[in-house]
């Protein structure tokens, strides 16, 4: 069996948050990794995953590191 990885670049939080299983946000110029974030939800994901409090407060974590309020 082969596993495959797919890198998606995206500056959409929530598209990041629901399609990944690691976010990895970057600085501005030049770009270096602030942080590493692991998701934590089941796959399938479904659309009520953007309502849990935990989908919440991981998109609230990534608007502060990026300076967002």
């Amino acid at each position: 069996e082969h596993r495959r990885s797919v890198l998606l670049v995206t500056h959409s939080i929530e598209e990041a948050l629901f399609l990944a299983d690691r976010v990895y946000v970057l600085s501005h110029k030049p770009a270096r990794v602030v942080q590493e974030i692991a998701v934590p939800f089941a796959r399938p994901r479904s659309a009520q995953t953007v309502v849990l409090p935990e989908f919440v407060a991981l998109r609230q974590e990534i608007h502060s590191l990026i300076g967002i309020q």
